[in-house]
């Protein structure tokens, strides 16, 4: 299987990947993990993952406490958290945007496009979610370990 890293794109959106690999690292523990533990294996600031975690509980796909012995926990077993759940949680962007120019009338292909583009973009995104369904945040936890 190929691996593809994204890296340097200003548009790209990484909440979703960030939010499985934070429910991933709350599933592998028994105890609450604090933002901090959980920002460290991310290698990102505490800040930015507070949003997301605020993201997937108010999804009640985890718990948090605040305070001296605050931290995360799933708010259900990591076997019934798909990753459809969590892409719908942080309301990550579709598989990919139409551009909004405006149409030039004496152009077929401009005056088409993106009626044309908006049904492709339907179908992908359907599939997409389909196979997002399929996949649980256990079935993710795995495959690390599987390594």
């Amino acid at each position: 299987m190929e691996t593809i890293i994204v890296t340097n794109m200003a548009s790209v959106n990484t909440q979703f990947a960030i939010a499985v690999h934070l429910l991933a690292a709350i599933a592998s523990r028994r105890e609450k993990v604090t933002s901090e533990e959980l920002a460290r294996s991310v290698n990102t600031n505490p800040a930015f993952v507070k949003r997301i975690l605020a993201k997937i509980s108010k999804a009640a796909l985890i718990s948090t406490s605040s305070g001296k012995l605050g931290g995360s926990v799933l708010a259900k077993k990591a076997s019934e958290i798909s990753l459809l759940d969590v892409y719908t949680a942080v309301d990550a962007p579709n598989a990919f945007a139409i551009h909004a120019y405006p149409s030039t009338k004496s152009c077929e292909i401009s005056s088409n496009i993106k009626e044309v583009m908006g049904k492709v973009s339907e179908k992908v995104q359907s599939a997409f979610e389909r196979e997002l369904k399929k996949t649980t945040i256990a079935d993710v936890l795995r495959e690390i370990k599987a390594g």
